[in-house]
This record gives structure tokens, sequence and C-alpha cells, in this order.
């Protein structure tokens, strides 16, 4: 990009810079990119870790558990397994509910596994209320990696489903009854994870099946994911029509399940393809060639009555780098100043209040804009300073100037 491209990028108004206003270009595209990297930095319980894969539990993945629990405490095991006290079902349902999440989660570590084998990184692996979901570091490079990676976790479920069946197998012989009501939840329901996971739809891993294959047809991973992504839309359709009709008929949990499983697939299938073309169009791109070069600074002794008057209103911006004699000292900020009293704003000044410099709020000119742009969503905040090697300040980025460069060039690329 060069220099006229940046200037246009300082004259954006501050609330598009720090992404608060409704603006023409921030299009579902974008907003659907972002909303992935959120997702992708919120917080959880962070558990443990195997094989360097950090390993965490959405905050969501508390419903389901419970959902899971009780259907199989008080619903499935007295069902099929009659003549138990409460207590010993809900025992069983508890144990199977455990071996049930680390089943899903056997599933993710073998996609991980897979990945980190053919060089991709797995940073982490996260369990929430629809399943797990395993952050690639990277797409795959070719459709044979893509195709490797998306078949291991089906293969991993069927094998659990026979592992869990021979156990069953073995306790039946035994007459250990509950355990083996245990063992035989395990097997089937690990057959049927393994067998829906294979539908031919995105997200799901038999829409990365399909997108491999197409890619590997095509030699076009754009046209492949597009194709997987509208395949699980209809998929997702399906179920929310086949949920509809089974609230019709009576069973209002069960329809309520599907419409509601529906409806995540069908997001996540639109914001997959998205965040594929976001990701393209990103990269390559360095955080200088899109930072704004030319950046309004304030002086740290400077009252914070006149940071308001002759800086917050006067340029419209929500943030201001701190330098002195050169030297970047912080960023000053409305968050800081909003609960500051009026009568104290005249006494205080800009050093006593400002978010000192740090690793969190800066980041070096090199750095793709896919890592600024993360960063930014993880310490929740709208703008980093660029700085160099030897710490003196060449620009500055903001979120949304970040976003609506993504905007032009998804525009202008078609």
């Amino acid at each position: 990009m060069g220099n006229g491209f940046r200037n246009i990028r300082y004259g954006y108004p501050q609330e598009i810079q720090d992404g608060k206003a409704k603006t023409p270009f921030k299009e579902k595209g974008v907003l659907a990119f972002l909303k992935i990297m959120e997702k992708e930095n919120r917080g959880g319980f962070k558990l443990f870790k195997i094989a360097g894969i950090q390993i965490t539990l959405d905050y969501s993945w508390l419903i389901i558990f419970v959902l899971v629990l009780w259907s199989l405490s008080s619903g499935y095991f007295p069902h099929h397994y009659p003549g138990q006290d409460i207590q010993t079902y809900w025992i069983a349902g508890f144990i199977a509910a455990i071996l049930f999440f680390f089943s899903i989660l056997a599933h993710e570590l073998s996609h991980s596994l897979v990945a980190i084998h053919s060089g991709i990184k797995i940073p982490e692996i996260t369990l929430f209320i629809f399943g797990g979901v395993s952050r690639l570091s990277e797409e795959a490079d070719d459709p044979k990696t893509e195709l490797k990676i998306a078949l291991a976790g089906p293969l991993s479920s069927f094998a659990l489903a026979l592992l869990f069946l021979g156990v069953k197998l073995t306790l039946e012989e035994k007459q250990s009854s509950m355990f083996v009501a245990i063992f035989d939840y395990l097997s089937w329901i690990n057959i049927a994870l393994g067998i829906f996971n294979l539908i031919p739809g995105f997200p799901l891993d038999g829409g990365r099946v399909l997108r491999a294959l197409w890619w590997w047809k095509t030699g076009s991973l754009k046209q492949a994911t597009k194709v997987a992504s509208d395949m699980g839309k209809g998929f997702a359709l399906a179920l929310m029509v086949l949920g509809g009709l089974q609230i019709f008929t009576g069973s209002l949990i069960g329809g309520l399940w599907f419409i509601f499983i529906g409806m995540f697939l069908r997001g996540v299938a639109e914001s997959g393809y998205q965040e594929m073309v976001m990701k393209q169009a990103l990269e390559g791109v360095q955080v200088q060639e899109v930072m704004i070069p030319e950046v309004v600074s304030v002086q740290p002794n400077l009252p914070l009555n006149r940071l308001i008057k002759d800086y917050f209103f006067r340029y419209g911006y929500r943030g201001f780098p701190v330098i002195q004699e050169g030297a970047v000292l912080g960023v000053v900020s409305l968050s800081n100043v909003k609960d500051i009293p009026e009568t104290e704003q005249q006494t205080r000044t800009v050093a006593e209040v400002m978010t000192p410099i740090s690793d969190k709020i800066t980041i070096p000119p090199e750095t793709p804009l896919t890592e600024a742009l993360q960063k930014m969503i993880r310490e929740e905040i709208g703008r980093l300073l660029v700085v160099q090697s030897n710490q003196k300040m060449v620009g500055m980025i903001t979120k949304n100037g970040l976003l609506r460069f993504l905007e032009i060039k998804r525009i202008l690329e078609g």
C-alpha cells in the first residue's frame, strides 16, 4: 500500500477508528470475521495441556453437561435399565457424561495431533455447548492435508465406539448391569458422533472432507469453502425444519434442540466462509502497510480539562499516545478520564491517568495484520502503538481502521 492510502486512513473519524460507529463499510463479511476472532479469544476454564495444546472449557459447556447428566440419569438409564435406585442412576449418568465429554476431547485431539504432524500449530482446544473446536493457527497448505485432518476425528470416534463395545461385552459376562449400560451408551453415542460429523456440510468434519475433495478437484480453496458452506447451511435448515415438525408432534425438548443446533450450524457455516475470505485478504499484509503514520499525541503534563477540550472535543478521537521528548510513555483514552470528577480535571494531568507503555499496547511494524487484530481483541483495546525495536513509535493502528481496510479490499477484489 502506498502513502496515499495511509493518509486516507489517517483521515478517518475516530468513531470509525475505534469501532464504535455504524458505517456502511461495516458489512456482514467483516463483522462475521470480527465475531470469529472474538470467539477465538474469549475466556473459559483452562484445564490442562496435552502435547502442548491448551484444553479449555467454555462457560456454555456447563449447560450441556447438566442437560446430558439430567437426561441420562432421569431418562435414558431408568428407561433402558429399570430396577435400580435413583442414586445409582445419577452416579451412572455422571460417569457416562464425563466419559462422553472425554470422547469429544479425544475426537478433537485426533484432529489436532494430525494437524501438528502436518506442521500446523494448535494452541487450544475448546469444549463448548455444541461439542468441541480445535483452533488452528493456519489453514492446511493442500487438500490432502485438509482431508487427513478432517477424517481423523470421525475415525477416532469409531475407534472409541469399538473400544467401549469391547468393554461392554467383557462386562456382560460378569453381569455388571449399570457398567454395561454406561459402556453400551458410550459405544452407540460415539458411533452417532462419528456419523453426524461425516455429514457433508461445513463446519462438520464431513463438510471439511467435501471441501478438501472439491479443492483437490478445482484447485480453489475459496470455491471449495463456498460449496461446503452452502451444503452446511442447507443441512442446518433441514435440522431446523425437522425440529419444528417434532415440536408440532409433541416433542418440545427434542424439537427445540434440533432448532438450536441448526441455528448454530448455519451461523458457523456462513462465518466460516467469511473467515476464510478475510484471512486470504489479510495474507501477506503487515501492520506498517496500513498503520496511521502521523499520529496526534499529547504531553504527560497536560491537565485533563485541556485534554478533553483541546484534544477529545477538537479531534473527535477516543485516544492519544502520550509522548515526551520523543519517548512514548503510554496511551490516554476516554475510558481513563470519563470517571474523573470535573472538579479534579484542572489539577490532575495525563500522566496520572494514562495507561503506561507495555507490550499489551504496542506492536512491531512488521507484524501480520491478523496478529494485530487478535491482540486488540485479546487485550480488549481499540488501538495499538506501532513501535520499532529501538522503542521509537512510527505510527498507530486501530481496530476499525483495520476492518475498513478489509472491507475496501474485499470490495475491490470482488
